[in-house]
């Protein structure tokens, strides 16, 4: 009787050592429905760009206003204050400004009413479950923390889907990656790795920071103003 006693208390403490284990539909749920709560939110951001050899590391802070709208802006390392390249997505078109160049490029958006689950992801809500397979990454070190990584890679039909117009004889597979918190069920840091067809690989991770959810926003965020003298160049396809 004692040994069954002894038993049962191993099982209950290795129960509360392990925690609950949730399902990657249970945590792509939990921050659907967060996610639909929300009219937009802000952080900073720490974008790291890592490809065969070479590694570059960007920060700035960004804007998404919920379903596609977009204000990015990259500043100095040196100097915060200091913007070196403005994103915007105002819905219509998608808008980038360079002040060391003092050029803009602008290029229509071709399906301006996605609702894309994170800025420049590409992958919508709607799609998600239907266009994507989904997995959870295991990590005892952040799970412990709460933070769950999907790994969301899309099915057969949808290879080669973003880049294909820069590189159409390549192939490449491609995965976005979400980490999520489970105290607001909210991302606190995205990816995109593309493997390509010689081995290579690049991956943008974006870590987040000072997330603000549905803060009060000007009027002008998703406008991009610029000088009149500023070269601007129109990208959409003819």
């Amino acid at each position: 009787m004692k040994r069954l006693y002894f038993i049962i208390f191993l099982l209950f403490i290795s129960f509360i050592n392990s925690g609950y284990s949730f399902t990657v539909e249970e945590v792509f749920e939990n921050f659907k429905t967060e996610y639909a709560k929300g009219k937009n939110f802000s952080a900073d951001f720490v974008e790291t760009t890592l490809y065969k050899t070479r590694k570059s590391v960007s920060i700035g802070r960004f804007t998404f206003g919920i379903p596609n709208l977009l204000r990015m802006e990259y500043v100095s390392p040196k100097d915060r204050e200091k913007i070196t390249k403005t994103i915007v997505l105002d819905g219509e078109y998608a808008w980038s400004y360079v002040p060391l160049l003092n050029q803009v490029n602008k290029q229509k958006l071709q399906n301006p009413d996605r609702r894309e689950i994170l800025p420049g992801t590409g992958a919508t809500l709607e799609d998600l479950s239907k266009n994507w397979d989904m997995k959870l990454v295991p990590d005892a070190a952040a799970n412990a923390k709460g933070v769950y990584q999907m790994q969301l890679t899309p099915k057969p039909k949808l290879i080669n889907r973003s880049i294909k117009e820069l590189q159409p004889t390549e192939e490449v597979k491609e995965s976005l990656e979400i980490w999520v918190k489970a105290d607001e069920w909210f991302p606190v840091q995205f990816g995109h790795v593309t493997v390509f067809k010689d081995g290579t690989r690049r991956s943008v991770i974006v870590a987040l920071s000072n997330i603000k959810r549905d803060k009060k926003l000007p009027a002008d965020t998703f406008k991009l103003v610029y000088p009149k003298d500023a070269e601007v160049i129109d990208l959409t396809p003819n």
